[in-house]
C-alpha cells in the first residue's frame, strides 16, 4: 500500500477580543452636563476616583461616585459600571494547545487523529463565542491538495454548519469534531464530523464553543481527523487553523 508523507502544521492561532466603546467628541464638558454639536449627556454624578487597594489579606478594586453598578447591554455595546467594571475582575482568558499538529507519515485508508485543547474563562463578561476556520484546504507547495471531508454519505454530506457520520476508511479528507460542555449539538452524536470553512474561499468562521453564562471556565476538545486515499500525491501538506474568542455576547 502506498504511503503518503503528509504533515499538517498549525502554526498560528488568531485570538481576537471584540470590545465596543461609545465615544463622544465633546467641545464643552463639566461635572453635570457634557454636550457637543450632536450629543448631550446629563447626569447627577460621574466617577470621582477609582483604583486598586490592597493589604496583607485583602485586595479591593473600586470606583467612587457611581450612581448605579452593573452590566448594561444593548446591541453592539456593553457598559460595565461600578464594582462590576473591568478593574473589578472582568477578564477573558483563552488558550489553544498544542500549537502544532503533526500527523507524521500517513498510510492510505488509515485515518489519523490529533487533538487540540481549547480553554476559555470569561470572568464577568456575559457569555462567549469561540469560532474556528482554516486559511485553505491542506496543500503542498506545488498545490497538491487533500480535500475537505464530505463524511460518509453522498446523499447527506457533512457541511461547515452541520456534522454527519464519518467512520468509513474509504471516505477521505480532512475534518474535525468537538467534544465538551458547550460545543454544537451535532457533535453529541458519535463520530460526527465537519469540514472547516476556508477564508480563502470567503467562507465565514463557524462557532465551535458557545455559552451565555458569566464566570465560567470551560474546556473543549477539537479532534482533527485525516484520511487519504492510495492515489494521494506524496508531500508535506500544511494549512493554518485560526480561532476567534469573543466575550460579552
Amino acid at each position: 500500500m502506498q504511503k503518503c508523507n503528509s504533515k499538517l502544521k498549525i502554526i498560528f492561532f488568531a485570538v481576537v477580543f471584540n470590545f465596543s466603546f461609545l465615544l463622544f467628541n465633546l467641545s464643552v464638558a463639566n461635572a453635570q452636563v457634557m454636550k457637543s454639536e450632536n450629543f448631550v449627556l446629563q447626569g447627577g454624578n460621574f466617577n470621582m476616583t477609582s483604583g486598586n487597594k490592597e493589604s496583607q489579606n485583602f485586595k479591593l478594586s473600586d470606583v467612587v461616585g457611581q450612581v448605579a453598578a452593573g452590566i448594561f447591554t444593548s446591541k453592539g455595546f456593553i457598559i460595565n459600571a461600578g464594582f462590576l467594571n473591568g478593574a473589578a475582575g472582568t477578564f477573558l482568558n483563552f488558550s489553544v494547545s498544542p500549537t502544532l499538529a503533526d500527523f507524521g507519515q500517513l498510510t492510505a485508508e488509515t485515518p489519523v487523529t490529533r487533538d487540540l485543547t481549547i480553554k476559555i474563562a470569561n470572568g464577568n463578561y456575559p457569555g462567549y463565542i469561540v469560532k474556528a476556520s482554516q486559511n485553505q484546504p491542506l496543500k503542498t507547495f506545488v498545490e497538491a491538495e487533500i480535500p475537505d471531508t464530505a463524511c460518509d454519505s453522498s446523499d447527506n454530506p457533512c457541511t461547515k454548519a452541520q456534522g454527519t457520520l464519518w467512520q468509513s476508511p474509504t471516505s477521505y479528507g480532512f475534518g474535525y469534531r468537538m467534544s465538551g460542555r458547550t460545543v454544537p449539538t451535532d457533535f453529541l452524536h458519535a463520530n460526527y464530523f465537519r469540514p472547516f470553512p476556508a477564508t480563502r474561499k470567503n467562507e465565514q468562521p463557524v462557532i465551535v464553543m458557545q455559552s451565555q453564562a458569566k464566570k465560567v471556565t470551560d474546556e473543549g476538545k477539537m479532534h482533527l481527523n485525516l484520511n487519504v486515499s492510495k492515489d494521494q500525491p506524496v508531500g508535506q501538506y500544511r494549512n493554518v487553523i485560526s480561532f476567534t474568542a469573543i466575550a460579552g455576547i
